[in-house]
């Protein structure tokens, strides 16, 4: 009997310490690997980040600014809510947030995908553009053109993207149309008085074809023209300053040697600067007026995808 009593003493022995290794190495956290390729570059004031969803939870995979070819791994997470996330999306979020402000993400979704097991292969498609659409293949065109000028002013002092003078149609061809919460806005970027660069907007628009509308609001529309009319597309005469918006830049502006930027921006933003999605920027040099020039393309021929792992 003391042979069987000793037995299960030292059974009872094996089997908790044996247990007690298993709550050991039981794991609790898990990293998630994100790569992508040709993400554009957002500048100083932006970065990327991003964000696992858990129901109605947002999980924060982490900020990065893009190195081509690089991944970007999270700090430990959750096991659990990790492989219950059923989608990836990423945003872009001001460099500069602090606080409560980083626990959530800003709404600016780039891009985003579903999981299928243990991968998402998060694409700009109904997040940044809407629909399947991109910007690869899109061009533009400007005219340095001045319709309104009276008394004033020169045809130096207009910028419209348009595709002919006179204009029939807005200077773009395949433009994707942006998804929710986005909207293009052409700048022009001049010296102020002191040399320093300084953008000034020339107006938001989301149909090429249209008139765009001022950055200040609809009611402000075409704001800097002269005393004539000027046409229904994209662009703006920088004739007068009436409600003294640039103070520091001298009207009429010539833009002969101006940089003109195309971005995307959040329908929110209200910075005076374009925002980090510049597409298109063109710097000009001693520009001829009335003569059709071509904003480049910086996200020409450049699939945006990317892979994230779990």
């Amino acid at each position: 009997m003391k042979k069987v009593f000793l037995s299960l003493a030292i059974l009872s022995v094996v089997t908790f310490t044996s247990c007690s290794d298993d709550n050991e190495n039981v794991i609790t956290t898990k990293t998630v690997t994100q790569s992508f390729q040709n993400l554009p570059e957002l500048g100083s004031d932006f970065v990327y980040e991003g964000w696992l969803i858990v129901g109605t939870e947002k999980i924060s995979t982490g900020r990065f600014s893009n190195t081509e070819g690089a991944n970007y791994t999270s700090s430990a997470l959750d096991i659990d809510k990790v492989n219950a996330a059923t989608e990836y999306v990423l945003t872009i979020e001001p460099a500069t947030e602090t606080g409560t402000d980083l626990t959530s993400p800003s709404g600016w979704i780039f891009s985003k995908g579903a999981f299928t097991n243990n991968t998402a292969t998060p694409s700009t498609d109904d997040a940044l553009y809407s629909g399947s659409s991109n910007l690869e293949t899109a061009t533009a065109q400007a005219f340095l053109k001045a319709p309104s000028v009276g008394t004033v002013g020169s045809d130096a002092n207009g910028i419209w993207f348009i595709n002919a003078l006179p204009p029939t149609s807005g200077g773009f061809t395949n433009l994707p149309t942006l998804g929710n919460g986005w909207i293009y806005e052409g700048w022009v970027v001049v010296n102020d008085n002191a040399g320093n660069p300084t953008p000034v907007s020339t107006g938001r628009f989301s149909d090429p074809n249209m008139a765009d509308v001022s950055f200040f609001g609809a009611a402000n529309n075409n704001e800097f023209k002269g005393p004539n009319g000027v046409p229904p597309f994209p662009g703006e005469d920088y004739i007068v300053d009436p409600n003294n918006r640039y103070p520091n830049v001298t009207f009429p502006i010539d833009l002969v040697n101006a940089t003109v930027v195309i971005s995307i921006e959040p329908t929110m933003n209200d910075a005076q600067a374009p925002f980090g999605l510049k597409p298109f920027v063109q710097k000009l040099n001693n520009q001829a007026v009335s003569t059709a020039f071509s904003v480049a393309n910086t996200y020409s021929g450049k699939a945006i995808s990317g892979t994230v792992s779990r």
